[in-house]
């Protein structure tokens, strides 16, 4: 009895190798999948490039130039405005017209014209696209005149002028260790997760859904038992998803660590090199499969449910709603707040356990203590979901037309 029972065991591990090798090779033989891959590698080249493309480009770029026609008292100089963007000329006449049919024949970016108001001095501003930096700067210079023509029209005291003139310093302080641009690495690295485990958890979905409607899986079912099929086919499509990630995250480690590209101080890749360390990526790769295997096997149940692949967009919207719900909690309020009660609350609920403890790790919000915990939760409830699809998959698979849950409650009793 015994060496039957472990036969069966061995013709089942033989059984679900076979599967997962075969969905695997397919899987990663595709076009789509090669064109995505090789998509990754060249934006991860693009990501580490783009400050010397912008540089290229902003030299290509012409000079921006500005007149301002002053009518006021105030003395200016275009001298004194180097500090502001762009070429400058003050004149004390202009036609505004003509002012205008130069910019939009692109001879001038904009004028401002200055003038003397009840109490006040106005500034008009003509400008195709409001550059707000631009406007602060021009605005803190007239007013700095303004303040020295009073100064000495008033005789007041050289060093009352300099305390007046002054400038306010400020300086962002973040609420974390990590940098501020650190917010759209965790916005970039939640996006692909939730691309990653909508595309492959439809993928295993449909694989089961095309092999029921084609009567493969009868022809299957005599040969491979229903559930190292089952675990076959979400290992195989996982194993091929994990591989992209893992081709996209060490893309980045490498031009990162070979120094082949010139990264300016605070930029955004500086800062995706900061954070994205091998510890990192570490855990990015653990909390990918986690989330992934989550879903997967309800993708699964999903798909032996349908009689057909077209009918799994409306099957599988539950799961949608589910995994867009998340997504939603996670920009709306985990992002925002990674040491906030929600935060904590989603950190082990199995659905958005997967993004919150990683925007908790990015941040540096989360003890190792708490990630064993969200670990171990996640890991029961994926055992808990392969468990269930284990009793509902051989069912819905032989079935051959579309099941309910009601259906599938009825056959488990």
């Amino acid at each position: 009895m015994k060496s039957l029972l472990n036969e069966q065991e061995r013709m089942s591990l033989r059984n679900f190798s076979i599967v997962f090798s075969t969905v695997f090779k397919e899987a990663v033989k595709t076009k789509p999948y090669l064109y995505i891959t090789i998509g990754l590698v060249a934006l991860s080249v693009l990501l580490f490039a783009s400050p010397a493309i912008i540089n290229m480009f902003s030299k290509n770029s012409p000079e921006e130039t500005y007149k301002i026609i002053n009518h006021t008292s105030l003395e200016m100089s275009e001298q004194e405005l180097t500090g502001v963007t762009g070429k400058w000329e003050v004149v004390e006449n202009g036609n505004i017209e003509e002012l205008k049919e130069e910019i939009k024949a692109e001879e001038l970016t904009g004028f401002f014209v200055v003038e003397d108001q009840t109490n006040l001095i106005q500034l008009n501003i003509y400008l195709p696209k409001v550059n707000n930096e631009l406007l602060v700067t021009l605005q803190s210079y007239i007013e700095q005149k303004k303040v020295e023509s009073i100064v000495a029209t008033q005789s007041v005291d050289p060093a009352v002028l300099e305390a007046l003139n002054a400038p306010l310093q400020s300086n962002v302080q973040s609420l974390y260790e990590t940098k501020p641009n650190a917010l759209l690495i965790v916005y970039g690295l939640i996006t692909i997760m939730f691309l990653a485990i909508s595309i492959y958890g439809n993928n295993v979905a449909t694989a089961i859904a095309s092999e029921k409607s084609s009567r493969v899986m009868e022809v299957m079912i005599t040969k491979v038992a229903p559930v190292p099929m089952m675990y076959g086919k979400i290992l195989g499509v996982g194993l091929a998803s994990i591989t992209q990630v893992f081709i996209f995250i060490g893309a980045l480690l490498v031009w990162a660590n070979i120094g082949v590209f010139d990264i300016p101080e605070d930029s955004f890749v500086q800062t995706i090199m900061e954070t994205l360390t091998w510890e990192t990526a570490a855990y990015i790769l653990v909390f990918f499969i986690i989330g992934y295997f989550i879903y997967a096997t309800l993708f699964a149940i999903i798909g032996s449910m349908v009689s057909r692949p077209d009918d799994l967009a409306s099957a599988t919207m539950p799961i949608m709603i589910i995994l867009m719900a998340s997504l939603a909690v996670e920009m709306l309020f985990v992002m925002d707040s990674p040491e906030g009660r929600m935060t904590n609350i989603t950190s082990y609920i199995p659905f958005t356990a997967p993004m919150s403890v990683l925007v908790r790790i990015v941040y540096n919000t989360i003890t190792p203590a708490e990630t064993a915990v969200s670990l171990l939760l996640m890991v029961f409830f994926i055992a808990l979901f392969a468990a269930v699809a284990a009793k509902i998959y051989p069912k819905g698979v032989l079935k051959s037309d579309s099941l309910t849950f009601k259906q599938l409650i009825k056959f488990n009793q």
